[in-house]
């Protein structure tokens, strides 16, 4: 199947852990990830899971992955290393690189990912990996946070 870029947009909190948290439980409960036994993958049809444990129980989920946010187990801080399943945050230069401001919008991201969505691409290591930013109102308060990654296999 080859990996899925994605990206999953949640309410700014200041614990950026607790924000991937939401974006897990919003992504799991409505269905937005890739599920090996919906019929389509030769694998036998079943019902997805009713849990977030469940799903990471499942051999072939552990195999093939989500292709969302759910593949992210943790955020790193302002100069961690990147490692697998982790998104890092944008260092200041490329946010105004990239997102033109360092109080970046919705907007702004989303006409990004829509215009030159090479640029997003091109700040995430390798498969396997995610960013996240924090997005602003236009009175330049945090409003929401977003991830976004390549994953899956």
């Amino acid at each position: 199947m080859g990996a899925s870029g994605w990206d999953y947009f949640t309410p700014y909190q200041q614990d950026v852990s607790a924000a991937l948290a939401a974006a897990h439980e919003r992504a799991f409960s409505e269905g937005d990830y890739f599920w090996l036994y919906d019929g389509r993958w030769g694998s036998p049809e079943r019902p997805r899971p009713s849990t977030i444990e469940e799903l990471w129980e499942d051999e072939g989920v552990r195999h093939s992955f989500t292709h969302s946010v759910l593949d992210i187990f943790r955020v790193l801080g302002q100069g961690e290393e990147p490692e697998v399943c982790s998104a890092r945050p944008l260092t200041a230069e490329e946010i105004t690189r990239v997102l033109g401001s360092l109080w970046p919008t919705r907007a702004d991201f989303e006409r990004i990912h829509e215009e030159a969505y090479e640029e997003l691409d091109g700040l995430i290591e390798e498969r396997g990996y995610a960013c996240y930013t924090v997005l602003y109102d236009e009175q330049r308060h945090p409003s929401e946070i977003v991830f976004w990654g390549v994953t899956g296999d």
